[in-house]
């Protein structure tokens, strides 16, 4: 097969350089296949098309002349708008939620006189002890006897009236109620400083563990009697120092964590008391775990 030049040839059907200049309605309607593509691309292959139709096909560059290249601006797209930042709003005060199956199983106990099977107690000791090893694994580094300010914390006893007598509830028939008598009330609270078991150097991190002594350090005692029985509802104090603390506005942030005494019960059939401790121990153990997944939450912790 012998290639042979064309003699002829009918002119391109495309505009060209000078033509596009002068009527840019030209450029409106480009071939099908280009509309596949990248409309970028399209205008730069129609740029190079200009160049070729107006330069002509020529073996050698054009010396000591200046060729005009056409050049294609990128097409201006709407931008999406910038996602604004998101701003959390941290509380100065966030004190954590309580776990809710110890505060619907545990906690209340009573002892003395004729009690059957009456429940373990944790000493002090242990108890701080054991909140202090799980929260380090944490990172944090915690010390003891940590006081924050600007709490509300019990001051006077609720129910005395002016003149020294108990305020005691009644029902229509002016009977006493006995079922009012028996919930869990705290004193009158006021803005003041509350002395924490343990808290980090900024007291940023702060824990209280509630034990009988507390117990009767926020309760109002309305009904005062002589008895050798002594209940407690450490699950109900809980909620209420929750609540009470919760509406701490002002001052440095601090996170609070309260937990309290589980008061657990043998098991039935002689569980003896090193058994009973060990249960009470992980039940307090699954208190302080449940804050620290809340400082994780938080992002207090990692």
């Amino acid at each position: 097969m012998k290639i042979k030049p064309l003699k002829s040839y009918p002119p391109p059907a495309y505009p060209t350089r000078a033509e596009a200049k002068q009527d840019a309605r030209l450029l409106e309607n480009p071939p099908r296949r280009c509309g596949k593509g990248n409309p970028l691309a399209t205008l730069i292959g129609t740029g190079f098309l200009f160049q070729i139709a107006g330069t002509g096909c020529r073996d050698k560059p054009v010396q000591n002349k200046d060729v005009e290249t056409p050049v294609v601006e990128p097409l201006e797209r709407n931008q999406p708008p910038a996602r604004a930042a998101v701003v959390r709003a941290v509380p100065v005060t966030r004190v954590a939620p309580i776990l809710e199956d110890a505060l619907a199983n545990d906690g209340r106990g009573a002892f003395g006189c004729d009690a059957v099977s009456a429940p373990i107690f944790l000493s002090e000791n242990e108890a701080v002890d054991l909140i202090e090893a799980e929260l380090e694994k944490t990172g944090l580094k915690f010390h003891d006897i940590v006081t924050v300010e600007g709490l509300r914390v019990p001051t006077t006893q609720a129910n005395w009236d002016d003149v020294g007598n108990l305020i005691t509830p009644k029902t229509e028939d002016g009977s006493v109620d006995w079922e009012e008598r028996e919930k869990f009330k705290i004193k009158n609270l006021a803005e003041g400083a509350y002395t924490f078991d343990l808290g980090t150097a900024d007291k940023s991190v702060v824990v209280k563990f509630l034990r009988t002594k507390d117990y009767q350090a926020w309760d109002d005692n309305h009904f005062f009697m002589m008895s050798s029985v002594s209940s407690y509802d450490l699950s109900s104090l809980a909620s209420q120092v929750r609540d009470a603390f919760a509406q701490r506005e002002t001052g440095d942030p601090v996170v609070i964590g309260i937990f309290f005494e589980p008061l657990t019960h043998p098991e039935p059939y002689n569980e003896n008391e090193k058994d009973t401790k060990a249960r009470a121990k992980e039940k307090l153990r699954g208190q302080v775990r449940h804050f620290v997944e809340y400082l994780k939450q938080e992002g207090v912790v990692e």
